[in-house]
């Protein structure tokens, strides 16, 4: 590969993908990217990936640690560097003045605002490569990211705990606790690793919850709530937390509570179209919905669920709220199928797609 062994250039692209694991979801509207920095004999120079939106990208990241000064070295980049001014300036332009003489990168650009690096490089006197056998797990990475450049939508990830028989709760109209700390931890990741967060009103009026990260660290997901006739309980704790109230009620006009974001929409709205404005406008790419049952009914019906997550218990309720209806159940049988699994304590993930 233009004078460097093919095997070191294999192990700098390896490690610069787990490099853009270190990432989180603050990096949106930027992808998740990781870049390593290292000389002909595969020896690492420096290392960098994505920081919050509005700071350095991964390419600039293992640059400036080494006062961007990199005359004659080698870059593994897991998507190909930008070149276009936003909130930072190109990364392209960043690599040339450095002094970069080859860069390798994993996955070109999709976003056409942002594409372009690689001419630029090429252009500029520096070799670009494409590296095969990459896309894949790069594209897993950034499923969010990719998702909402080519769909103009939210990754969606539907996260639901039932009982081994298949009941959301005991006691419809009450809060129930179905699965045990492990299991609750889990879902404190999962919150911390999406923009927002989605329940329905109902779920909001019974359970009275904040929907934060808190068993773990991590940033607390924007809160949405969907509330087509404007039912949820302005009392509730979450207004503390400034969420968007999805509506097409006229009364939500008239409410001036401090913090709280309308996104008003014409009666009989689809929630293809809530979930793009939710993109293009809040800059959400990714949801983690909560529930309740007819929320997540209402998102399958639309086909808009991307991932379930169904945590079960092995509790046995004999009767109660069925997470599936007759019709969901089909929906569910005939569009997803079950891509992983793993133990909670005695509570079981079922992960499906």
């Amino acid at each position: 590969m233009i004078g460097i062994p093919e095997n070191i250039v294999i192990e700098m692209m390896k490690r610069a993908v787990e490099l853009s694991k270190n990432a989180t979801v603050k990096t949106y509207p930027n992808p998740k990217v990781g870049a390593v920095i290292f000389d002909d004999e595969g020896k690492i120079i420096s290392e960098g990936w994505t920081q919050e939106y509005g700071r350095d990208h991964a390419e600039a990241d293992a640059l400036r640690k080494i006062g961007f000064k990199a005359q004659g070295l080698n870059m593994a980049v897991t998507l190909e560097p930008c070149n276009h001014y936003g909130k930072t300036p190109p990364c392209a332009k960043a690599i040339f003045e450095a002094g970069i003489k080859r860069v390798f990168v994993a996955k070109e650009e999709e976003n056409k605002k942002a594409g372009g690096g690689m001419e630029f490089l090429r252009r500029s006197g520096v070799k670009a490569l494409l590296v095969k056998g990459f896309a894949a797990e790069i594209e897993e990475i950034n499923r969010f990211f990719f998702k909402g450049i080519r769909t103009n939508l939210p990754w969606v990830t539907a996260k639901i705990a039932l009982s081994s028989d298949g009941f959301i709760t005991d006691k419809p109209g009450e809060r129930c606790i179905i699965t045990g700390f492990e299991a609750q931890k889990y879902v404190h990741e999962l919150r911390s690793e999406h923009s927002a967060i989605a329940v329905g009103a109902n779920t909001v009026n019974i359970d009275d919850s904040l929907l934060t990260v808190r068993l773990i660290e991590g940033f607390d997901p924007q809160p949405v709530i969907f509330s087509r006739c404007f039912s949820v309980y302005l009392n509730s704790k979450i207004m503390k937390r400034s969420p968007i109230i999805v509506t097409s009620s006229p009364n939500a006009r008239e409410i001036k509570a401090q913090g709280i974001k309308f996104l008003l929409l014409e009666n009989g709205f689809s929630l293809k179209e809530a979930l793009t404005k939710l993109c293009t406008e809040y800059k959400i790419n990714s949801i983690l919905l909560e529930g309740g049952a007819n929320l997540v009914k209402a998102f399958m019906n639309e086909g808009l669920i991307d991932e379930m997550q169904l945590i079960v218990s092995p509790k046995i309720f004999g009767g109660g709220l069925p997470l599936f209806d007759e019709e969901t159940k089909k929906i569910f049988e005939n569009s997803f199928h079950m891509t992983g699994s793993e133990k909670f304590g005695k509570d079981t993930l079922k992960i499906y797609r």
